[in-house]
């Protein structure tokens, strides 16, 4: 089994620590209604960010492909790939950022983000590596790819 998780996760499991310490802050600091709740409600969606970004990953078994996600999580069966290719990611920075973009058989796209990594002259491959073994898993089962 292969599992694996882009340096991206982590950056942003780290954007929404940051957004969970403002929230302690707001609520040591504003005991008023509002800022109970607003101090609330940011704590409790930045820790629910944060914790998809730590757990999200690609699994690579024996007859399926388990892609935890930020915000949900897809299992897809091997014979279920249609085909499996590298994504480009708009990105915020100069560096390009590569993905894996896996389509089913019934035309669906799933873009697993949560893969990403940084494209230098195009290329990255740790990415290249897991389209490969996906290609070739799914061969093995009998699919498109």
């Amino acid at each position: 089994m292969t599992w694996t998780k882009g340096p991206w996760s982590w950056v942003l499991a780290g954007i929404w620590l940051v957004f969970s310490v403002v929230a302690l802050a707001i609520l040591v600091d504003d005991h008023t209604p509002g800022g109970v709740i607003i101090g609330g409600v940011v704590l409790a969606g930045s820790l629910y960010g944060a914790a998809r970004a730590l757990a999200s990953h690609v699994r690579l078994g024996q007859t399926e492909l388990v892609y935890v996600g930020y915000a949900r999580t897809h299992r897809v069966p091997w014979t279920d790939v249609a085909a499996v290719e590298l994504a480009a990611l708009d990105s915020a920075s100069s560096l390009d950022t590569v993905s894996l973009a896996l389509r089913r058989m019934d035309g669906t796209e799933i873009v697993m983000s949560a893969v990403a990594g940084f494209a230098f002259s195009g290329d990255n491959r740790r990415v290249e590596r897991l389209c490969r073994e996906c290609e070739q898993r799914v061969r093995e089962a009998g699919g498109s790819s």
